[in-house]
């Protein structure tokens, strides 16, 4: 009674942002079972959700491998529904997230700046296009968010072992979900650092500090696994090796430092995010950012990136000034110039301008500056009526702009294209039927797990095959030249098997399903 008592009484307090996130909570999960799931969110279904947690903690084919979400997925997947197997985890971060977003910024922060700072979040495109997808920036996301909040306890004198053992384990965890956690990593833990120095209190950091290098250590051990199984596997193909044709596990017992060298250096060799020129780097920097700015709101980059710098300056200030004699406002400017100093920082450092949805992240520091900025004008500057209107019009402007964005047609474009033309191909025939197949794309045995559980066995010739899936490439003279994930294109001698010794299933938009004469 006292629980359901003390909800109510939370539940009045914040009121406006209770409503706010049970909305988008509801949204959220309309979203995650209405909007179909495209190729990347397929690709990991395929591989590595649907076959269970173990295997996917210890296989990596490529790099665009969100290992830890898809161990964590794999879980969800027992439920039954692929669904909730695929997108569940990154549908309950999402709405994590905002809730603690809110929690964080009430640090620093009255509610109703908080809330702004939640809306203007929630409101993101990049943010709302990746909320439920199968993927691990939203997961990656929560992980910041919890060391984040761990770093302010310890920083605020709360040197609780829990908050040091969760600030680690969030630095580990957020790693092996994406790799590109390492642009959110560093900036938090040199926030950390860098207070607990200029502050003197030296035990804490070095308490931090050992924290972090725990959490490099287990990130370590946690990739380790997949090392050795990829070097395993890689020596057992290895027609040179005396242990060709041994069993994977064999071969971690009996050469376990071979092994994992041998993966080591083939996921190192494989790097996801590709170095440009530096100088090319440095030149396209400035539009890069614009570019990730208009996906956060639309054609708001140049005003995003003017907030960006005004709020960094305001801070650096706001910093030298209260560093001594307001230890929260201190720590709040540290995160913000920090972060937002430092990503740009590393980009340039590793000449390299990774996916805009890696950086999904940097709308956290940049509209907690925004709206902290506002707070600390109307402390400083605004008093009594005219600090009370500043913070009410920030909230309700805030919301208007999250709510104005939502609304619009592009926050609600399908994720899929062509998943959804094979599946109205597949929804023509009984597709339990379909045994030995021959693809032409990798889109095509993605949707049949997918959407009806079915895995027929793939043949790479046609001629072995009872079924066969043509693309629309296929019938494209002019495309010879293949591109992944399409498998084959314009051949002659293909299509003239297809319509001498197959029929025609069923066709839709391009996609021919065909099955063998006399089946």
């Amino acid at each position: 009674m006292k629980k359901l008592e003390h909800f109510k009484a939370n539940f009045r307090e914040h009121f406006v942002v209770s409503v706010f996130i049970t909305i988008m909570a509801v949204v959220y999960i309309i979203t995650m079972f209405i909007n179909k799931p495209w190729y990347d969110e397929l690709y990991t279904y395929y591989y590595f959700i649907s076959r269970g947690p173990i295997y996917a903690a210890i296989h990596w084919p490529v790099p665009n491998n969100h290992v830890g979400y898809s161990v964590l997925s794999a879980f969800f997947d027992f439920l039954g529904n692929p669904y909730i197997g695929l997108r569940g985890v990154s549908c309950i971060a999402a709405v994590a997230n905002l809730i603690l977003l809110y929690r964080l910024s009430c640090r620093f922060m009255n509610k109703y700046f908080s809330t702004a700072v939640t809306a203007l979040y929630a409101g993101t495109y990049l943010v709302h296009r990746l909320s439920v997808q199968g993927r691990g920036y939203t997961l990656a996301v929560t992980c910041y968010l919890l060391a984040m909040t761990a770093m302010y306890n310890i920083c605020m004198g709360e040197t609780k072992r829990r908050n040091y053992v969760m600030f680690g384990a969030m630095l580990a965890l957020g790693l092996y979900i994406v790799p590109s956690s390492l642009y959110w990593v560093v900036p938090t833990c040199v926030t950390g650092g860098m207070y607990l120095l200029i502050r003197r209190n030296y035990s804490d950091f070095m308490k931090l500090l050992l924290a972090s290098v725990c959490a490099a250590f287990v990130t370590l051990g946690l990739y380790s696994i997949i090392w050795l199984a990829i070097g395993a596997n890689l020596i057992s193909k290895d027609a040179d090796s005396v242990m060709y044709g041994l069993h994977q596990a064999k071969i971690v017992l009996k050469a376990p430092v071979q092994s994992l060298i041998t993966g080591k250096d083939y996921m190192l060799a494989t790097p996801y995010i590709q170095s440009i020129k530096r100088s090319e780097c440095i030149r396209t920097m400035p539009e890069y950012f614009k570019n990730l700015f208009d996906n956060y709101y639309s054609y708001g980059g140049i005003s995003l990136m003017m907030a960006g710098v005004c709020v960094t300056i305001c801070s650096i200030i706001y910093a030298i000034r209260q560093k001594f004699y307001k230890r929260n406002s201190f720590f709040a400017n540290m995160f913000i110039c920090v972060t937002l100093l430092l990503v740009p920082i590393m980009l340039l450092i590793q000449s390299v301008q990774p996916y805009l949805r890696v950086l999904s992240f940097y709308g956290i520091p940049l509209y907690f500056g925004v709206v902290f900025t506002i707070h600390s004008y109307c402390e400083n500057f605004a008093r009594g009526r005219m600090a009370r209107r500043i913070t009410m019009v920030t909230m309700f402007v805030m919301i208007l702009l999250a709510i104005g964005s939502l609304l619009r047609p592009g926050y609600r474009e399908p994720y899929a294209g062509r998943e959804n033309v094979i599946e109205g191909l597949f929804k023509q025939v009984d597709v339990s039927k379909i045994d030995k197949i021959y693809y032409t794309d990798d889109y095509t045995k993605y949707v049949l797990k997918f959407y009806h559980d079915v895995t027929p066995t793939e043949v790479e010739k046609i001629e072995s095959s009872d079924w066969a899936v043509f693309c629309p490439e296929m019938y494209d003279s002019k495309y010879t030249d293949v591109k992944w994930p399409v498998l084959y294109g314009y051949h002659v001698a293909r299509l003239k098997y297809v319509d001498n010794r197959m029929t025609k299933e069923a066709e839709y938009e391009g996609y021919t399903l065909y099955q063998r004469a006399g089946q």
